[in-house]
């Protein structure tokens, strides 16, 4: 990759973490654990770790999805950046 290239990506990189951070302020102390777990550990692991119901993370996974927050691979979500 060029030096050009690596500059961009980074700054890139940046303004979407920056976006990511602004847009999920608005979930509540619980979701953004839920947040912060996914693409580290599967549904059944969150549910159990966070004491929640399965519903809780897959409907806030859909919702995070639809705001451009979480990309879904097959069965699985991971985050944007």
């Amino acid at each position: 990759m060029t030096e050009d290239i690596k500059k961009i990506r980074e700054m890139l990189e940046f303004l979407v973490k920056q976006k990511v951070s602004e847009r999920l302020k608005h979930l509540s102390d619980n979701e953004r654990k839920i947040y912060d777990l996914t693409g580290i550990k599967g549904q059944t692991e969150i549910v159990k770790f966070l004491n929640t119901a399965p519903n809780t993370v897959s409907n806030l996974w859909k919702k995070l999805e639809s705001e451009g927050l979480l990309i879904k691979e097959g069965k699985s979500y991971r985050k944007v950046v």
